[in-house]
């Protein structure tokens, strides 16, 4: 018996560090190939090729088998372990945020973010969205940014429609700090106009 759970407990701790291998391999050449290094882009082609296998494995491509992609994404995720491991920091991305327009049933607008209960749970947020600006799929994109409007729904039931606005922030350069320019630029990247849930599930409660 304590050989049997030595071999389960070997093969298990083997499973786990090949996938912290991969997720690392994968996110390191995610960054090679869209040239976010120093590295010159003529090698792109083989970091695309050489992150076939990880892409393979970890089911991160469009065509990838949905029951193999959950039961992946699930593991890698319950474990802690699906972001977070690769080369950190070539350089400083831009942050990404997720903006709805509310539109009231007396006509006027307001905007809102995405509203988690304690400081913990925005912390995950920041790293959602972030993860949500490198998903391809433009389906799962849109679901994930309808799922975070969920919460504004059951919170303002008066709520007509929501426009969810994404994209990106920008600072202001270095110059344009010492010339007294403070503001953020918001760049839209993608617009979606959210259906009106149905009266229940609106007026349901958190």
């Amino acid at each position: 018996m304590s050989s049997a759970r030595h071999w389960i407990c070997s093969v298990f701790c083997a499973v786990q560090f090949a996938l912290v291998g991969l997720v690392c391999t994968h996110e390191t050449l995610w960054l090679l190939e869209r040239n976010l290094t120093i590295i010159p882009a003529r090698w792109d082609s083989l970091w695309r090729s050489i992150d076939r296998a990880p892409s393979l494995i970890l089911a991160d491509w469009k065509g990838a088998d949905p029951i193999w992609r959950t039961i992946v994404a699930g593991y890698i995720s319950g474990a802690g372990i699906e972001a977070g491991y690769g080369y950190f920091a070539p350089n400083v991305p831009l942050p990404h945020a997720l903006i709805f327009e509310c539109k009231y049933r007396d006509g006027h607008f307001d905007y809102q973010s995405p509203v988690v209960a304690d400081a913990a749970a925005h912390l995950r947020l920041t790293t959602l969205i972030e993860q949500v600006a490198r998903i391809d799929d433009a389906k799962w994109r849109e679901e994930l940014i309808r799922l975070l409007a969920r919460s504004t729904w059951k919170r303002h039931p008066e709520i007509v429609s929501i426009r969810a606005l994404f994209g990106s922030i920008s600072s202001p350069t270095a110059a344009e700090y010492r010339a007294g320019k403070t503001e953020h630029t918001f760049t839209c990247q993608y617009i979606y106009s959210l259906a009106l849930p149905r009266p229940e599930a609106a007026g349901a409660t958190p």
